[in-house]
């Protein structure tokens, strides 16, 4: 992913994308040992997606989806604004 931007995404169709990656065992949480090796497998400038997910929510929580599908990516939510970004790559 060289060049992305963080775009707002609908909430309620990623709790449902995130509740499928739940299940399969395709969600990567930060703490997760898995976490470092996808940002750097995929290029992803981790400090700066936060920074822009931090200005648009007080409690934003990162996570990854790693399916194999086109809906994988790192994702910013918050419960309590019931929103979401990801991080997309630019065209």
């Amino acid at each position: 992913m060289a060049r992305a931007k963080v775009v707002e995404f609908d909430y309620y169709q990623f709790l449902n994308l995130l509740r499928r990656a739940t299940d399969a065992g395709a969600r990567i949480d930060k703490s997760n040992e898995r976490w470092a090796k996808y940002v750097k497998d995929n290029g992803i400038n981790e400090v700066a997606a936060t920074a822009i997910a931090k200005q648009k929510f007080e409690s934003a929580v990162p996570v990854i989806i790693a399916e194999g599908k086109d809906t994988d990516g790192l994702y910013f939510y918050s419960k309590n604004d019931e929103g979401c970004l990801r991080l997309t790559p630019l065209d």
